[in-house]
């Protein structure tokens, strides 16, 4: 009975830990993780006024971000901002190019495979085909930005 009890106990007490509260000491972890991890690559946020920003990070303070716009270190107050987007960079554009050329490659072959003779016009129209449909797939898969929470909240 006692182990009955206990292990309901733990378990409304598990449901019931800290739903959709606000932390600050998370804000402050995730901003410390954002500046040790991202100072130097190019961010982009919403203002308040659904003003897009994009900038080198070069410091993130207790109440700003310091990035550089344009050349000149540009100020902007976090405390309205929930995420912060890091875009892909050329690493991902190459992905995206490369799986593009597999779909080509491989729609061209199978166009060989499958058909003898085949006309020349076939086999452009195939692996233009695979090309853009490989293509399309490569960027919805690795040409995607990274959504950084700072928010603080811990469930939404």
């Amino acid at each position: 009975m006692n182990k009955f009890l206990f292990s309901i106990l733990l378990g409304c007490s598990v449901l019931a830990a800290q739903p959709g509260i606000n932390i600050q000491a998370v804000r402050d972890i995730r901003l410390q993780n954002l500046k040790r991890d991202y100072t130097g690559s190019t961010i982009r946020f919403i203002v308040p006024g659904s003003i897009s920003v994009m900038g080198v990070l070069k410091d993130v303070t207790d109440k700003s971000f310091i990035i550089s716009h344009n050349g000149s270190p540009a100020v902007y107050v976090h405390e309205e901002i929930d995420y912060v987007f890091i875009d892909p960079g050329f690493t991902g554009k190459l992905m995206a190019f490369g799986v593009g050329l597999l779909g080509g490659a491989a729609s061209y072959l199978a166009v060989i495979i499958s058909k003898e003779n085949a006309h020349s016009s076939v086999k452009g129209v195939a692996s233009s085909l695979g090309l853009v449909l490989g293509w399309r797939v490569g960027f919805k898969t690795f040409y995607k930005p990274i959504k950084i929470d700072i928010s603080g909240k811990t469930r939404e």
